[in-house]
């Protein structure tokens, strides 16, 4: 089983600083080929929504920080527990994906056959009347 995340990179360019390594990355091709991987080999990948907050939700009382902005550790106000905001998003991100899985949401990748059956390829056949073969011989 494989949980991501699914981004909008289209709001991730607007920072300039990180806009080239972004594009750069193709996450949406990334994406597109570890799904098509998945039911290749007959795995389930599961995603999360693009709007779960995954680093504004505390992963041990599950109260969700508004006022969050970019900072590496943050406090839960609740339960007072200290968070480094990739960690936590990995436990939440993770826990959403369960979730998702329990409610049949996820994307099936059963096994099967993947490649589509090919006919096999037939030579092009062009019958020449004897009229044309005549006048290539003139």
């Amino acid at each position: 089983m494989i949980l991501v995340e699914t981004l909008r990179t289209k709001n991730m360019l607007k920072n300039r600083r990180l806009a080239r390594a972004i594009s750069d990355a193709g996450f949406g091709d990334f994406l597109r080929m570890l799904e098509y991987k998945c039911k290749w080999y007959g795995r389930t990948l599961v995603k999360v929504d693009t709007f779960f907050p995954s680093s504004k939700l505390c992963c041990i009382c599950h109260q969700k920080n508004a006022e969050l902005q970019l900072p590496d550790r943050w406090r839960c106000p609740h339960c007072k527990t200290e968070h480094q905001r990739d960690e936590n998003a990995i436990v939440n991100i993770f826990v959403e994906g369960l979730r998702i899985l329990a409610e049949g949401r996820s994307v099936a990748a059963c096994g099967g056959p993947v490649r589509p059956k090919r006919e096999p390829r037939r030579a092009p056949v062009k019958q020449e009347t004897s009229l044309e073969t005549s006048s290539h011989a003139a």
